[in-house]
């Protein structure tokens, strides 16, 4: 790893000042950089040393302070991204050890590993929560449903089968067995094709193409259109981690009609099931502004909040304005 600085034909303070130059536009250009990031960190090791041995001579660093704040908080938001082109030079964990040997005493940015996996933890937790609040709000509306409108026996008996097949793919990835419950779901409600797409979709995850495809054929007849087959058929590939299957029929839909605001949700889904997050973001930035057009503000409100999260993951807070920091002492 070549370093550009050249630090025998300029003072500290120069060395400092380039370096700081460095390492923004290192941050600017993430995307790809693979190999450099490890001279990022190298770069950071370096302005460390630099800072207090400057700060002892009395230079004043109070301009650059306002950038080593901003340059810390860029890579603490970019922190995924790091991660991911660090694999370049072997991982944060090779690097570490290879550079210093004993974690023990290093600046934050070479434990970024465990900062970005708290963060994510904190992250889910909060999402869990949501969820059990919606849920519980779910529960309650269905219940009130059920007693105001009962569901019919058929209808429920249906939904009960469809559940148990969907929690043994989910829990124990257990297709046939869950074949077996969407196949009793199709006795008691036939005219229903997302239960047929369930059956093809299984059908087809066990290797059966042509069973799957006579089950996909006779959704197709009980859909009201083309379209709302594929949508409904993306949906459950979705549930059944089907993500290239998924994919193709996302892109069925939208060649028809390239706003329609569920399609751009489900393919984001699957950008975000193949770890390509920031496809992922695009698509639902698509998602909220289709569904704005149509007036869908259930949509809209739920792309903007997975959006939310997703930037925070791939740490695309670099393309909007740092926000301002409180200088602190560089390493802590």
């Amino acid at each position: 790893m070549a370093r550009a600085i050249r630090t025998s034909q300029m003072t500290p303070a120069d060395e400092l000042r380039e370096l700081l130059g460095h390492v923004e536009k290192r941050l600017a250009n993430l995307r790809g950089s693979g190999q450099e990031a490890a001279e990022l960190l190298l770069d950071l090791d370096r302005i460390d040393e630099l800072w207090p041995e400057l700060e002892a001579q009395g230079v004043d660093l109070r301009p650059e302070a306002g950038r080593w704040d901003t340059i810390q908080a860029q890579l603490r938001r970019n922190g995924p991204r790091v991660l991911r082109e660090l694999w370049a030079a072997g991982g944060l964990d090779q690097l570490r050890t290879r550079q210093h040997g004993d974690a023990t005493g290093l600046a934050w940015w070479w434990q970024l590993d465990d900062l970005v996996r708290q963060e994510s933890i904190v992250r889910w937790r909060r999402t869990l929560v949501t969820l059990g609040v919606v849920a519980v709000v779910a529960v309650g509306a269905w219940l009130l449903l059920r007693t105001l409108f009962p569901v019919d026996p058929q209808v429920q008996a249906a939904l009960s089968a469809q559940t148990a097949g969907e929690q043994k793919i989910i829990n124990y990835g257990d297709y046939a067995g869950a074949l077996a419950d969407f196949q009793a779901a199709a006795e008691h409600t036939p005219d229903d094709p997302d239960v047929w797409i369930r059956i093809g979709a299984v059908l087809e995850k066990l290797g059966d193409t042509q069973a799957a495809q006579e089950n996909y054929d006779r959704a197709r007849r009980l859909s009201t259109n083309e379209m709302e087959f594929h949508v409904a058929r993306a949906g459950i590939y979705l549930g059944f981690l089907m993500y290239d299957e998924a994919y193709a029929d996302t892109q069925a839909v939208l060649a028809a009609e390239p706003k329609h605001a569920v399609a751009w949700y489900y393919l984001a889904s699957v950008y975000e099931g193949q770890g390509k997050l920031e496809l992922a973001v695009d698509a639902l930035e698509k998602t909220s502004e289709y569904a704005s057009e149509s007036n869908q503000s259930e949509l809209v409100a739920l792309a903007r909040y997975r959006m939310a999260m997703l930037m925070q993951q791939v740490g695309l807070g670099d393309m909007r304005e740092p926000e301002p920091t409180v200088t602190a002492t560089p390493g802590a």
